[in-house]
């Protein structure tokens, strides 16, 4: 019964055209910038929002490269970006930022070896 519904899955799953990545890559860096750059606990963690749901996304959408490397890369910014919520969530902006600023590493050391 896994079978059919593996197969119903890959049918229907997300594909990446080259548009929709950069795209969804380029509003992270958006939100990425915006969040590092706010004043406001409030501030941070809209921005903060928005690039965990663009991450989801992005982490939904086949990738033509080397998929393993770029899944894993995924999972590595979900945890990042879990972190910073946590000190969000605590109370403490700049422990927030520094947090992010992991997620900001990762995205280099996986683009630098996906590219």
């Amino acid at each position: 019964m896994i079978a059919p519904i593996f197969c119903f899955v890959l049918l229907h799953a997300p594909s990446a055209r080259a548009g929709e990545l950069k795209s969804v890559m380029k509003d992270m860096k958006a939100a990425m910038s915006g969040a590092m750059g706010s004043a406001t606990l409030p501030e941070f963690t809209k921005q903060l929002e928005r690039l965990r749901q663009d991450a989801q996304i992005a982490s939904r959408l086949s990738y033509s490269g080397d998929a393993a490397t770029y899944r894993q890369g995924m999972q590595d910014l979900q945890r990042n970006l879990e972190a910073a919520e946590r000190e969000a969530k605590a109370g403490d902006l700049t422990a927030a930022k520094s947090a992010l600023q992991l997620a900001s590493r990762t995205k280099r050391r996986y683009h630098d070896l996906l590219n």
